[in-house]
């Protein structure tokens, strides 16, 4: 089985993404800002026990999604401000690396954080972006979209198959 863990953001952000996607295609996995890129643990519940500490010692932060941008001309995606984020991601990787194989570390130092709107390799077209980067701009700039960070979403799918499904939400710490 292989897991990611990411951030969902609440509704309206959430079914505002949802329904600009679904107008040119299908992302095949709902939107979120990826935490830690997918990969296959080779202890899986030491793997899913740590996320869920982590995130209960996490106070709930602020994301903020001033604009969209680009990876190259194959990614469009809502730029993310958030320095808690960023402090939550190190904490991850540095603490599920002894569950992971080697192998699993490339996507991990260059993190970028982003929420995805579409990728040309699950079948959005140039000019699929340039209606989904109009409509997405339209929404977030000048408008100072934010959401308060209150869980970890994990993710599994299993190996060569299907698709990415919600498995476990983790929650921040209640304060």
């Amino acid at each position: 089985m292989k897991y990611f863990a990411g951030i969902v953001p609440p509704s309206p952000v959430y079914e505002t993404f949802l329904r600009i996607q679904k107008q040119f295609g299908d992302n095949r996995v709902e939107p979120h800002i990826t935490l830690r890129p997918p990969v296959k643990p080779h202890d899986e519940e030491k793997w899913l026990q740590i996320v869920t500490k982590i995130a209960a010692t996490t106070k709930p932060f602020t994301v903020t999604l001033p604009n969209t941008d680009y990876f190259g001309n194959g990614v469009l995606f809502a730029s993310v401000l958030a320095d808690a984020l960023i402090a939550l991601h190190k904490e991850l990787i540095t603490a599920l690396a002894p569950f992971e194989n080697e192998e699993n570390d490339a996507d991990t130092h260059h993190f970028h954080p982003h929420l995805t709107l579409g990728r040309k390799w699950c079948g959005f077209t140039t000019d699929n972006f340039e209606n989904m980067q109009q409509l997405a701009n339209e929404y977030l700039i000048g408008k100072n979209i934010s959401f308060k960070a209150t869980h970890i979403r994990i993710y599994q799918k299993p190996e060569h198959q299907g698709r990415w499904q919600a498995f476990r939400d983790a929650p921040f710490l209640t304060i």
